[in-house]
């Protein structure tokens, strides 16, 4: 199946936010290539497996691994500029002079997945998406799939980018009046929650406020409150006695991360020993990085699929969230808001609320795919 075929589904993100079907993949485990092009021409292709988005390939080469070298000053621009002189993969030519340790550049390709999915959270509006169900990209593309725990990714792209979403001011305003309470199921350690956002937690867990009365009290800055609020109301962590939140299965053994496992730190480099035919030819500049086989494993890649317990040093492991068509109107049905509104006439897409993989008729000016379901 090529991504210049038919699409399983496509539309853009005025309608359905990058957040909303970020979690849309993980609700439904889909398999497959998402690719979202934005007006300027670049495109973005992210590789997803059983619901979770384990490489993403940018355009116009954002976070490059160099750059972001340079800039927690790893390396010198001379080192970099040498290493890309030899026309190899950065991270082995690197990894072979001795510059970085295979762990270091382990974590640091997965601290450039993080960067580059969050980057996807800004897009404008006017990003179209396509996805292609059961499409194998980027297989063999980069190094391994990344092992980041959704929940947390989600909420790094919501807390830089949050206010992008063109659904977070519906959803707020729907139970703006609600006592807010969370799920007893929250683990706040995978959101990789900061100390503001804990504090966010720990008052709704003890009093219950209005978003509006979280607001006054001013335990944290009002951006933040808001996002944050929006990103419990998409994961359904918020309580309204409906359905368990997404990551919150009594199976689901993916541990708490730290606060701060989404930030890139210092760490002292050391020599280490040289991996044999690391040296890969590739195109001169490209700037990324190799799989790092470490000791005890298998050079042969059997699969790419990420082990649903799997998880990354000083990286979060996610686990997953989402908003489903219905929850919306769950929430207005709970929170008793939606008696005396005049209903509206559905569009195309509340009409089609088939998942992405089900065949259903294309939105109007769309051609060979559905849209996602957009939640009312």
């Amino acid at each position: 199946m090529s991504a210049d075929g038919s699409a399983t589904a496509e539309g853009d993100l005025e309608r359905t936010p990058f957040a909303h079907l970020f979690v849309y993949a993980v609700e439904h485990r889909l398999t497959g290539a998402l690719i979202l092009l934005e007006p300027t021409g670049a495109e973005h292709t992210v590789r997803i497996v059983r619901g979770l988005p384990v490489k993403v390939r940018p355009s116009d080469g954002y976070a490059r691994f160099g750059e972001i070298l340079l800039e927690e000053r790893l390396i010198t621009a001379e080192i970099l500029a040498d290493a890309l002189a030899t026309r190899g993969l950065l991270g082995d030519v690197l990894l072979l002079s001795g510059c970085l340790d295979a762990a270091t550049l382990d974590w640091l390709a997965q601290v450039q997945f993080v960067r580059r999915m969050v980057h996807l959270f800004e897009l404008p509006p006017e990003t179209r998406y396509r996805y292609f169900d059961s499409l194998d990209v980027l297989a063999d593309w980069g190094g391994d799939p990344a092992r980041v725990d959704p929940l947390a990714l989600l909420w790094a792209g919501l807390r830089e980018h949050g206010e992008r979403s063109t659904r977070l001011e519906r959803t707020l305003e729907r139970i703006e009046g609600v006592p807010l309470r969370v799920h007893p199921a929250l683990e706040p350690g995978r959101f990789g929650l900061g100390e503001g956002e804990l504090a966010v937690i720990d008052m709704l867990q003890s009093a219950a406020p209005t978003l509006a009365g979280l607001i006054r009290s001013g335990v944290a800055p009002e951006p933040i409150v808001r996002k944050l609020i929006y990103a419990l109301a998409l994961t359904r962590y918020l309580d309204f006695g409906k359905g368990m939140p997404l990551g919150a299965e009594p199976s689901s053994s993916v541990p708490p991360a730290s606060a701060a496992s989404l930030s890139l730190g210092r760490m002292q480099l050391r020599a280490t020993l040289h991996r044999e035919g690391a040296a890969a030819p590739d195109p001169a500049g490209d700037g990324e990085r190799a799989p790092v086989i470490g000791r005890g494993r298998r050079r042969d890649r059997v699969s790419s699929e990420p082990s649903p317990a799997s998880t990354v040093a000083r990286v979060s492991p996610l686990g997953g969230g989402s908003l489903s068509a219905a929850v919306a109107a769950e929430l207005a049905s709970a929170a008793g808001i939606d008696g005396g509104r005049a209903p509206r006439e559905p569009s195309g897409t509340d009409r089609d609320r088939d998942a992405w993989g089900s065949p259903a008729p294309a939105d109007e000016g769309t051609s060979g795919g559905s849209s996602i379901p957009e939640e009312p």
